[in-house]
């Protein structure tokens, strides 16, 4: 078997424009790309009201049990395809990995690969919602989330490989998704450790809608 890591192919098939007036918007299908803003916009669902998390946006059939959002009639490869349009350059999954073991990872990961690195907002009924209403870090840690376009990986005879996992983005390493959190926590099956849906907000439902806001993270 052989596997090629972020490699920078176009899977995703322009479905249509959003606006034939408007040719900076592309959809495919529920993922909206804004060429002239360079960002991306998902449309989403709530998967689970409580539980460990793996993913935080999987496939309607893939492993909603353990991701926070899940999306319709979309795949992997098209978010992948929508990142490489707003400029965004995959970083191999390897070296993130290293640098997740450095002590100084973080820095090193800010200083030298930018062009990898994303901002995600949550929009809830037109409003900016709070990542920390969806899920909770049971670990204690108050450095800000930094997610990275790793661009996932593509198998001879196979294809892309999140297209057969539907995992679009992930808070526990995964090389399989275009999107990674970079992060040190631990197992989140081993004890205490990683991220969990936040049970403690009773508002939310499952199916609940709402839009994720991708776009490449602005230096500070």
């Amino acid at each position: 078997m052989t596997v090629s890591f972020a490699a920078p192919v176009v899977c995703g098939e322009v479905k249509q424009t959003v606006n034939a007036d408007d040719t900076n918007i592309i959809q495919l299908n529920n993922i909206f790309i804004d060429k002239k803003e360079k960002e991306i916009r998902i449309k989403a669902q709530l998967a689970i009201k409580e539980g460990i998390l793996e993913y935080f946006l999987v496939g309607n059939e893939g492993k909603t049990y353990e991701s926070v959002l899940k999306v319709v009639d979309c795949k992997p490869s098209d978010l992948n395809f929508a990142l490489l349009l707003i400029g965004c350059k995959p970083m191999n999954f390897e070296t993130m990995l290293d640098l997740i073991r450095d002590t100084d990872g973080r820095k090193k990961l800010l200083k030298n690969y930018k062009d990898s690195l994303l901002e995600l907002e949550i929009i809830s009924a037109g409003k900016k919602m709070e990542l920390q209403q969806l899920m909770r870090n049971r670990e204690s840690t108050t450095d800000p989330l930094l997610w990275v376009y790793t661009g996932g990986l593509f198998i001879k005879d196979h294809g892309y490989a999140g297209d057969l996992e539907l995992s679009y983005i992930s808070v526990w390493p995964d090389p399989t998704t275009p999107v990674n959190l970079f992060a040190k926590n631990g197992n989140p099956y081993g004890g205490d450790f990683g991220f969990e849906v936040n049970k403690r907000n009773t508002a939310l439902k499952i199916d609940q809608n709402f839009e994720i806001l991708i776009r490449r993270r602005q230096p500070l």
